[in-house]
């Protein structure tokens, strides 16, 4: 076990921490704008959205040292809490093996390497994550000590705070309304009163902040300022249907060139996983995750401050659906013969580890000597 997690540290160090401050020649007009943001406490509390982020980097610099490098530091550092969540749902879900290969899949996507080393909060909108595994376990968990729920009215308030993510916490509730209630109608009513009073408290700086800075509250929501038109809505819509297959809008910070998010590997399994849950699976899994990725795409389309890191991990969970599709389907075809399930294994295996290998040199070689990507990033630490 020691040895295990000693692997995956490594792992996760090699990812996500190594050379976050030398890979890139200096820093994007995005990160130092978050950096002066988080540096200041008043600059905080006067707009909170994305605060359970720029809060840890104020703590960091507060105790340690000023320096913008804190930035992508915390990202990094929140980017492996969505890697252990990832991993939770879907080994809830499927097989160890299923998700130890569906967390490698996702966890060295160029896509996830972005957000997750970047030093601005857009990382948080994949916590969409972290409400999908309260979902699971608590449709799961039957009984858990009262005060637990402390925690998760806790965290279900801090979830307000990201852009986008209250629709995605609405429509989870929603889903859940008979058997939370059923849930509820068993809690004593102190109990109840305090998960409100506890939700509540935790929301009191986002209101007190909207009250003075009405537009807040339509960030926090996730929409413009300003609706656009209805061609301007298809446009975006357009836009981000393309980014997944296609290519992607021109922007150095997050992406290389008009590179699409998935590759061919990538579309095939998440076409698998897609045909499986909405033609053969008809569980509140697959109404779940439809219906997240759905609203997904419409609130990155509206032009808010919904982005599409919200997307990905939903992609990624269709595509970990197409993997256990695939090896379903051939171990059902060979379930007996050694020779066939192992190279069918290892066929399956081979295209995994090209696919990763192609997003990690996406990321790690390709994009850092774009010269796109070296005038973006050409800001050194603010005095």
């Amino acid at each position: 076990m020691a040895l295990i997690l000693c692997s995956l540290a490594l792992v996760a160090y090699l990812l996500y921490f190594n050379r976050l401050g030398t890979l890139l020649s200096g820093y994007s007009n995005a990160e130092v704008a978050t950096y002066s943001q988080a540096a200041d406490w008043h600059h905080i509390a006067s707009n909170p959205i994305n605060a359970p982020y720029t809060a840890v980097v104020w703590l960091c610099t507060a105790i340690f040292h000023h320096n913008i490098l804190s930035t992508r530091i915390v990202s990094a550092a929140f980017s492996v809490l969505v890697t252990l969540m990832f991993y939770a749902i879907i080994r809830q879900w499927y097989s160890f093996r299923i998700a130890f290969l569906g967390t490698l899949l996702f966890a060295t996507s160029s896509s996830f390497l972005h957000f997750a080393r970047l030093g601005t909060g857009e990382v948080l909108q994949m916590f969409v994550l972290g409400f999908i595994a309260f979902l699971v376990w608590y449709q799961h968990e039957h009984t858990y000590h009262k005060y637990v729920g402390y925690a998760l009215a806790a965290v279900l308030a801090l979830l307000w705070y990201i852009p986008g993510m209250l629709w995605f916490e609405l429509f989870g509730l929603i889903l859940l309304n008979q058997h939370a209630r059923q849930r509820w109608s068993h809690t004593p009513k102190k109990h109840l009163v305090g998960w409100a009073v506890t939700f509540l408290l935790l929301l009191a700086p986002l209101i007190a902040a909207g009250a003075g800075n009405p537009h807040l509250f339509l960030e926090a929501a996730g929409l413009p300022t300003r609706l656009g038109t209805a061609p301007h809505f298809v446009a975006n819509l357009h836009s981000a249907l393309l980014s997944v297959s296609v290519h992607t809008p021109t922007s150095p910070l997050l992406w290389i060139g008009r590179a699409p998010i998935l590759t061919a590997t990538e579309l095939i399994l998440g076409a698998l996983g897609v045909y499986g849950y909405l033609y053969r699976d008809h569980s509140p899994r697959a109404i779940l995750l439809t219906g997240m990725t759905l609203l997904g795409i419409v609130l990155v389309s509206l032009g808010g401050s919904v982005r599409l890191a919200s997307i990905i991990p939903l992609l990624y969970l269709f595509i970990i659906n197409g993997l256990r599709q695939l090896l379903g389907q051939w171990l059902t075809v060979f379930p007996r013969n050694p020779i066939a399930r192992f190279t069918g294994i290892g066929i399956i295996c081979l295209m995994l580890f090209f696919s990763m290998l192609y997003q990690v040199r996406t990321y790690f070689v390709a994009w850092p000597h774009t010269t796109a990507t070296l005038q973006t990033f050409n800001l050194q630490q603010p005095r």
